[in-house]
C-alpha cells in the first residue's frame, strides 16, 4: 500500500531504538550529532510525506467530485482526520521550537547538536517531582484526543478499521512496562531525563507517524486507482 511506511522510515525507526539503548550505557557526543542527524531525515520526510498527501487528497476531492456516492462521505472523513492530525502535529512543533527558543537563549544553536545534551528543558515542562505539570498532562491529553478521535471517525468504516488499530497501538499512552523494571508511565519513560535532542528527535519521530499514517489513510480511501507522479526517493 503506498501510504506504508518507506524503508527509509523503518530505517529511522529502528535507528531511533539503537540510539536511545546506546543512550542508557554513553551519553558520547556521536550518538547526540545521530540524534540531530535522524531529526534532519525525519524533517525531510515530514516534508515529502506533507507533498505527497496534499496529492492524495487532491485526486480524493476529484474522486468526490466524479462520484459523490462513493468517495464524499470518505472525502468529509479524510477532512476530519487531516484536521485533526494537522492539529497535533502542529502542537508538537510548538514543543519542539520551545526547545529550540530555549537553547537558543544560550547561545546554543539547534544544529549544534553536541551541546543540546542537558535534560533541563522537558524535565521542567513536563514534570514536578514524580507528579505531571500543567504542560504534561496537556501533552498526554492532545495525545489522547488525536488517537481517539482518529480512532472514531476510522474505526466506523471497515476498510479503515486496521488503520484505526494502527494509530491506538501507535499512540498508545498507557504506563509502559521495560524488560527490566518497574512499570513506567509514558512521559518519564520517553522524556525524562534525556538530552534535548533525542526528545526533539522522539518528538519528530511522533510528528513522521502522523503523516504515514494520513498517507496510509488516503491511499486506502482512493483504493490504489489514484496514480501520482512524484519525485519522492
Amino acid at each position: 500500500m503506498a501510504g506504508r511506511e518507506t524503508p527509509r522510515q523503518k530505517m529511522i525507526n529502528m535507528m531511533y531504538l539503537i540510539f536511545i539503548a546506546m543512550l542508557a550505557l554513553n551519553m558520547s557526543k556521536e550518538v547526540l550529532t545521530a540524534f540531530g542527524s535522524m531529526t534532519e531525515e525525519l524533517s525531510e520526510t515530514n516534508v515529502e510525506l506533507q507533498e505527497r498527501n496534499d496529492k492524495f487528497m487532491q485526486g480524493l476531492e476529484e474522486k468526490a467530485e466524479e462520484q459523490a456516492l462513493k468517495y464524499l462521505d470518505l472525502k468529509l472523513k479524510a477532512d476530519s482526520i487531516r484536521d485533526i492530525s494537522a492539529k497535533f502535529y502542529n502542537y508538537l512543533e510548538t514543543l519542539k521550537d520551545g526547545a529550540y527558543q530555549d537553547a537558543a537563549s544560550s547561545n546554543i544553536s539547534k544544529d549544534d547538536y553536541e551541546k543540546l545534551d542537558k535534560t533541563v528543558y522537558f524535565d521542567e515542562l513536563f514534570f514536578d517531582g514524580i507528579k505531571f505539570k500543567e504542560d504534561g498532562q496537556l501533552f498526554l491529553n492532545q495525545m489522547n484526543s488525536y488517537r481517539d478521535e482518529f480512532y472514531r471517525i476510522a474505526a466506523s468504516d471497515p476498510k479503515l478499521e486496521s488503520i484505526a488499530d494502527e494509530v491506538k497501538d501507535k499512540f498508545n499512552t498507557d504506563d509502559v512496562q521495560p524488560k527490566q523494571g518497574k512499570a513506567q508511565n509514558y512521559l518519564d519513560y520517553n522524556f525524562k531525563g534525556f538530552p534535548l535532542i533525542a526528545s526533539i528527535t522522539k518528538l519528530t519521530l511522533l510528528q513522521s507517524s502522523i503523516k504515514n499514517i494520513e498517507a496510509q489513510l488516503l491511499s486506502t480511501m482512493l483504493e490504489g486507482k489514484l496514480k501520482i507522479e512524484a519525485s519522492l526517493t
